[in-house]
C-alpha cells in the first residue's frame, strides 16, 4: 500500500483499479443521466421535409414583386397534414406552422404582411424566394454524429436522439453505492443529543449529495468503533455495491479503525493518506472488484475528498472513459494570505460579470469541521503546493460541483 501520495497518483491508482460497468439497452426516456455505450447518429434528415417557419400564406416569390398584388387562397394546410393543391402563379396556400411546403411554393409570407379579402389576400410587402421556409434537413442530416459515447445523456441529448426516431439505446449501468459512517460519538438526527455526542451531519451531506448526482444508493449502516464490525458491514455490503465509502476512522488515532477493518476482511488496501488539504485522510481499498473508499470524520475534508475521488470514480464507473478532475480558470475576488505546503482546496462560489469568471471565497473561518462554508459554495478553488498566499485578480483554478 502507498502512502502519503499526490493527488495525481491516487487519481491514476483508482484509473488503474476502476472498470465501467456493463452494458445495458434501456428506453431512450430511461437514459438520462446515464452514460452512452454507442455512438448515435441519425437515421433522418431533420427536419424530414420542406415545412413552413411561422403562419402564413405558402406563394411563389415571384408574385410578390410589386407589392399590393392579390392572390387567390386555393386551400389551408395544417401541421400534420399534406396539400393535394399545386401554388401557380397569383395562387397561395394558407399554412400553418411546421407544415410542409406545397408544390410549387418557393415562400411563405407572414399573416401578419397581408390583407385579407375573403377567398383573396393582398400582399404588403415583397417576400424573397426560400424566406420563412426551414428545409429538409436544415438543422440535422441522415448520418451525422448526433451524440459521442461515454457522454452522459442530459436532456437536450434525449431530445436529439428522439428527433431521429431511435427509442432504443445502449448505455453503462449505473453505480451501485453503499454508505457506512463509523464512531461510537455520532448519533442519528432522530436521537437525543448527549454530552461529547455529534449529529451524523456526514450521512446528511454525502447522500444528498450522491443523489444530486443521479446515482443510487443500495445500503447505508452506521458502524460503532470496532475493526470487526466495520468490515463485517464492508464485507456484506461488497457483495452487491460497486463502490462502497465510509466516513471516519482513517487517520492515526486509537480508534481509527478502518486499515485493521480492512485487514480483517482480507480487503486490498490500495492507497492510504493523499497530500492535500482539506481531506488528506483518506484510505481507499478493493473487495470483491469493489472500490472501497473511506474518508474523514470531519464535514470539509470528507466532502472535499468526495469532490476529488469519489465523484470521479463514479463518473468512470457510469462509462467515462478515465478518472479525472475537470478544471476551469476564474478570476479570484478577495485574497488568500495563508502559506500552502502541500495543495489546498477552499470552497468558493463562481460569479459572472461582463462575460467574465470570477471566484470568491466561501471558506472564511478554517478548519476541517467548519460545515458552514458550504453553505452557497459550487467550486474548489485550487492553491498549489508551495504557495505563500493568493492576490485578488489572480487567475486561479477551479473545480465546479
Amino acid at each position: 500500500m502507498k502512502s502519503f501520495i499526490s493527488l495525481e497518483e491516487a487519481i491514476e491508482i483508482l484509473n488503474s483499479n476502476t472498470r465501467p460497468l456493463e452494458v445495458e439497452e434501456v428506453d431512450l426516456i430511461n437514459g438520462i443521466n446515464k452514460t452512452l455505450a454507442q455512438d448515435i447518429y441519425s437515421k433522418i434528415n431533420n427536419p424530414p421535409f420542406d415545412k413552413s417557419a411561422m403562419d402564413g400564406y405558402a406563394i411563389i416569390s415571384e408574385d410578390t414583386l410589386n407589392t399590393k398584388v392579390k392572390l387567390k387562397v386555393i386551400g389551408t394546410v395544417y401541421a400534420g397534414e399534406s396539400s393535394a393543391n399545386e401554388v401557380t402563379k397569383n395562387t397561395a396556400i394558407k399554412i400553418m406552422t411546421g407544415a410542409p411546403i406545397p408544390k410549387g411554393a418557393n415562400a411563405v409570407v407572414k399573416q401578419e404582411d397581408v390583407n385579407i379579402y375573403d377567398k383573396f389576400i393582398e400582399i404588403n410587402k415583397a417576400v424573397k424566394r426560400n424566406q420563412n421556409i426551414c428545409f429538409e434537413g436544415e438543422d440535422i442530416t441522415k448520418g451525422i454524429l448526433l451524440v459521442n459515447k461515454h457522454k452522459k445523456l442530459n436532456y437536450a441529448d434525449i431530445g436529439i436522439i428522439a428527433s431521429s426516431g431511435i427509442n432504443k439505446i445502449k448505455v453503462y449501468k449505473k453505480p451501485k453505492i453503499a454508505f457506512i459512517s463509523t464512531g461510537d460519538e455520532v448519533l442519528d438526527i432522530n436521537e437525543n443529543l448527549t454530552e461529547g455526542k455529534i449529529y451524523n451531519s456526514n450521512k446528511y451531506s454525502i447522500l444528498s449529495r450522491i443523489h444530486e448526482l443521479g446515482y443510487d444508493v443500495v445500503g447505508i449502516n452506521h458502524a460503532k468503533d470496532s475493526s470487526q464490525n466495520i468490515g463485517s458491514i464492508i464485507n456484506e455490503f461488497s457483495r452487491n455495491a460497486n463502490l462502497i465509502i465510509t466516513t471516519g476512522g482513517v487517520s492515526v488515532g486509537e480508534k481509527d479503525l478502518l486499515k485493521d477493518a480492512m485487514d480483517y476482511i482480507g480487503a486490498e488496501k490500495l492507497f492510504w493518506k493523499v497530500t492535500i488539504k482539506p481531506g488528506s485522510a483518506v484510505l481507499c481499498s478493493k473487495l470483491n472488484n469493489t472500490i472501497i473508499i473511506s474518508l474523514s470524520g470531519n464535514p470539509i475534508a470528507s466532502l472535499t475528498a468526495f469532490e476529488l475521488l469519489v465523484r470521479t470514480t463514479l463518473e468512470k464507473l457510469s462509462g467515462k472513459e478515465k478518472i479525472e478532475i475537470k478544471r476551469e480558470k476564474a478570476i479570484l475576488l478577495g485574497s488568500f494570505s495563508k502559506k500552502s505546503p502541500q495543495k489546498r482546496f477552499i470552497r468558493g462560489k463562481i460569479v459572472y460579470n461582463e462575460g467574465r469568471q470570477y471566484v470568491a471565497m466561501t471558506q472564511i473561518k478554517s478548519g476541517n469541521g467548519i460545515l458552514s462554508s458550504t453553505i452557497d459554495s459550487n467550486c474548489l478553488i485550487e492553491v498549489e503546493k508551495g504557495n505563500t498566499g493568493v492576490e485578488e485578480g489572480t487567475l486561479v483554478d477551479i473545480i465546479k460541483f
